[in-house]
């Protein structure tokens, strides 16, 4: 048996941890805590029982709304193999307008690849939940 502080790892519960100390070798972010309260931790020493630590969860991301759309933005779609982009002339609930061509909003925010807001660089067409 391995003493780690105040738990003991076994080859019985060694499994439970090997997700944690994977997810680390792969850069992504441990954290401790219970509940509703997690904190990063920095550099994990896995000292307390596998229940107290997880992976920091990815954030749930949504497709942009018109919202997040302004006039003058320009947006590539996912089906457009150059992935040439279009000038946002217009937008609201129902259309978004590209000088002379318009689509349904809801169709062309589902299949925007990246965005380009005035003043901005290209980003993801996404958005947190």
């Amino acid at each position: 048996m391995i003493k780690i502080s105040n738990s003991l790892m076994t080859k019985e519960n060694a499994h439970l941890y090997l997700p944690l100390i994977q997810a680390l070798a792969e850069g992504k972010t441990i954290e401790y805590g219970s509940g509703s309260i997690w904190g990063q931790v920095n550099e994990p020493k896995f000292i307390y029982p596998p229940q107290y630590y997880r992976i920091k969860p990815e954030p749930v991301m949504v497709p942009l709304g018109p919202e997040d759309v302004p006039p003058g933005s320009v947006i590539r779609m996912d089906h457009w193999a150059d992935h040439t982009w279009k000038l946002v002339s217009s937008i609201d609930e129902n259309q978004i307008n590209f000088g002379q061509n318009s689509w349904s909003t809801y169709e062309a925010l589902q299949k925007c690849f990246e965005i380009k807001r005035p003043g901005e660089d290209w980003k993801p067409c996404h958005k947190p939940a």
